[in-house]
């Protein structure tokens, strides 16, 4: 919905939603302003007194009384990223400037927000609350900021080198949380309920503590589509209906589509439903060749099943990675290899560590262990990434020669889905 703002200076009250953090001289952090008869959400720039530092007593949920310009979101000079509508797409309504003394912290009455509001408010200060217990367990800089991005979304700790190394060894996908990390939390939760007779109950439970974590890491985009199509198989699931892959996710699509239309120009929208694209096409295809294995050699079958998986999804994201990012990773397979069992032991190594909370003795054992495994992680992937022809750089596609990539991808998957035998050997 569109809104008309002032060109003025307004005075308004707002809550923070994200945890302040420093750029320069500035700190930036996401409010919620209360106009009279609506929220709006505003990405703002905080100057930073230098003398009382009263930035640092901020923090997520807290409430300000503030006086500034509310400006259209618009796009940095010289930039070919289209910021204004990556805000758009994201909620934001406008941006602010915030001069360090036309603020101040203040008590806002809560009960003017929506309900849904105050339940994304608790549940971000619940977040936070986990990220303090990772610094007081030892986690400090590369393995805290990996653990903060991989398990609660909070990339804000990532240098420019660790994001370097994750990016050309091809693991960025497991520091951005999406459908791999919401598929490894469903399938232990699958595992979980195992024990229940009734599908539709566990289903239920299951979905359940799905969308809390959804709300619990601030609701990114990539995991709602995630959450989405979980929803979706969840659903078919119980109504005994047969999982069609490219349904559920024709499906999820059109839901996220018609909540937000502008989620169709989003490069994680396009990103993760091109993988599950991919991985619907050409997965099949792929996996047939394990069937030509040596039955005795069933370690063979998995180890292929994980090599076709990211081929599969790769086909369906590389002509994305190449336009918009310009560049290609190599050693993808060998990175895939590596960093996937890993983020399942992170991810699990986490649950326990926030389930035993209550026991300040095992939950700070469990964490150290699971700092140990983080830093691992991060060694083999510098590894990787300083490997020669780790990868290819600078290249450059118009959105032609994307779409003709794609064409030509559609092509092969009907050639060799024609040409492929009808049996196959047992």
């Amino acid at each position: 919905m569109n809104i008309k703002l002032p060109t003025d200076n307004v005075d308004y009250q707002a809550v923070l939603l994200t945890e302040p953090s420093v750029h320069g001289k500035v700190v930036q952090t996401d409010l919620l302003v209360l106009a009279s008869d609506r929220t709006v959400k505003v990405r703002a720039s905080i100057l930073r007194d230098t003398v009382d530092n009263r930035w640092q007593r901020l923090h997520v949920g807290d409430g300000i009384s503030a006086s500034s310009v509310l400006e259209e979101p618009r796009n940095f000079y010289h930039s070919t990223f289209d910021y204004a509508l990556w805000l758009k797409e994201h909620g934001f309504k406008a941006e602010t400037f915030i001069y360090y003394s036309d603020w101040k912290k203040d008590v806002v009455d809560l009960t003017r927000l929506s309900y849904a509001d105050r339940v994304v408010i608790q549940a971000r200060k619940l977040r936070q609350s986990i990220l303090s217990r990772y610094h007081d367990y030892g986690a400090d800089g590369q393995n805290y900021a990996v653990l903060a991005a991989m398990t609660l979304g909070d990339k804000s700790a990532l240098s420019r080198e660790l994001k370097d190394d994750y990016s050309i060894s091809g693991a960025s996908h497991v520091l951005a949380l999406s459908g791999l990390h919401l598929g490894i939390i469903y399938g232990i939760l699958t595992l979980l309920a195992l024990s229940f007779s009734r599908r539709w109950l566990s289903q239920l439970i299951i979905m359940s503590a799905v969308w809390a974590y959804v709300v619990l890491v601030g609701m990114p985009a990539s995991v709602v589509r995630s959450a989405v199509m979980l929803s979706v198989i969840a659903l078919v699931t119980i109504l005994n209906r047969n999982n069609i892959l490219l349904n559920s996710l024709s499906l999820a699509a059109f839901v996220i589509l018609v909540m937000n239309p502008l989620s169709l120009y989003d490069i994680g929208f396009q990103m993760s439903f091109m993988a599950v694209l991919g991985i619907a096409l050409f997965l099949p295809m792929l996996c047939r060749q394990r069937l030509f294995m040596a039955r005795w050699k069933k370690w063979l079958y998995k180890l292929w099943g994980m090599i076709a998986v990211s081929l599969a999804a790769q086909l369906g994201t590389v002509p994305l990675v190449a336009y918009y990012f310009g560049r290609f990773s190599c050693y993808f397979i060998l990175t895939n290899l590596v960093v996937i069992p890993f983020a399942v032991v992170v991810l699990y190594g986490t649950i326990a560590v926030v389930v035993t909370f209550l026991s300040p003795t095992v939950s700070s054992f469990l964490a150290g262990i699971l700092i140990g495994i983080v830093q691992e992680m991060n060694k083999i992937l510098h590894w990787i990434a300083s490997l020669p022809g780790a990868s290819v750089d600078d290249i450059s596609w118009s959105k032609t020669q994307v779409i003709a990539i794609y064409a030509s991808l559609l092509a092969l998957y009907f050639i060799l889905n024609f040409f492929a035998p009808k049996k196959y050997p047992s």
